[in-house]
This record gives structure tokens, sequence and C-alpha cells, in this order.
């Protein structure tokens, strides 16, 4: 689990990128309206969190990938939805991030599954995210395949929790050998 601190500087680093798609491929909400939601909320208390009920979440990520010429950094945004079950024992965040898609309008196909998610009730919502998540799969640019083995960090926003945020970062392996990237995410709750 990475401490909040740190993640807070990639967050409001990657922010304020823009991109194309993301965030409203089945409608839901645009990342800039994600992020009007949030913007000014506070964090769940990761004590206070439900421990049964369900809730899903549609949003966006994004993601700094080196699949440019020579390895450089391309920015993408994506669609975001997560399944989050509050009273399971096991693999209580689910979802799945796709429709990854360049500035340049340039997407790549295939998606990243989230599963084996774990949210800490116990955590210091001050110095830690309260839940996280794998995120795995192959996406493809139609020349060359990137392998993705990746985490998510995030947290619940409010003592509804109406909303997520958080990191993404890990390994990503391509045509050039493995690199490192990072991003982040967020979502809003889809009324029952």
């Amino acid at each position: 689990m990475i401490t909040r601190c740190f993640g807070g500087a990639i967050l409001l680093c990657l922010a304020g990128c823009g991109g194309g798609g993301g965030g409203n491929e089945s409608g839901g909400p645009t990342p800039g309206q994600i992020d009007g939601q949030i913007d000014g909320q506070e964090v769940s208390d990761p004590s206070l969190l439900p421990t049964t009920g369900r809730a899903s979440y549609d949003g966006y990520m994004r993601a700094a990938l080196p699949t440019g010429e020579d390895g450089a950094r391309v920015e993408y945004l994506a669609d975001l939805t997560l399944a989050v079950n509050f009273g399971a024992g096991f693999d209580q965040i689910r979802g799945q991030a796709s429709g990854f898609e360049a500035r340049d309008g340039v997407p790549l196909s295939g998606g990243l599954a989230i599963t084996d998610g774990s949210i800490f009730r116990g955590t210091d919502s001050s110095a830690a995210y309260s839940f996280d998540a794998d995120l795995d799969g192959t996406l493809s640019d139609g020349r060359a395949s990137y392998t993705i083995d990746a985490s998510m960090d995030g947290e619940f926003i409010n003592q509804t929790q109406t909303a997520v945020r958080g990191l993404v970062f890990g390994d990503i392996t391509g045509p050039a050998g493995q690199d490192i990237f990072d991003g982040t995410f967020a979502g809003t709750r889809i009324p029952e």
C-alpha cells in the first residue's frame, strides 16, 4: 500500500491532464464532471466504511505508458468501472479499465482487469489509502502488445462513499522490454 503523501503528488500532477475518451463510453460522467464532484470532498473514514452491501462506480483512468517512439511516454485516458462488495471476505473490489485512447486519438485495444481488491478499515486515511487491487492485462496498438502487471491504491470519498479516487502504478512489458508506469483514477457511484 502506498502512503497518501507520495500518491497525492502524483495525483495532483496528472489530475489536470486532458485526453480523449475515457469516463463516457457507457454514457457515464466525463473526467471533468467527476473531478468537479470530488473536489473539496472529504475522504471516507475507513473505520466507518460499511461491512455489508455493494456499490458500483463509473469513471476514468489516466496512465502514462511508454508506447511512443523510442519508448516515449504517451498519456492515455480510459473508461473505468469498479464493483465493490463491502461484505465480502476477499476479492472486495473488481472491475476493468478499457477504451484506452491517447490525446492524438490513437487507441489501444484490449483492457485491464481489476481483481483481488481489499478494503483496509484499520488504516489512517491521512497517511495511507483505504483499498487496493491488482490491475493486469494486455493492450495493443496494432503493431505491438504491452503486458501490464500493476496495482491500484485508492480511497472512498465522503461518508456515503459517493466516489473513489487514487493511483495506479506497475510494470509494462513491450517490444523495448520492461518499464514502469503510473497514473490516476477516479469515479462516481452509480445510483442503485
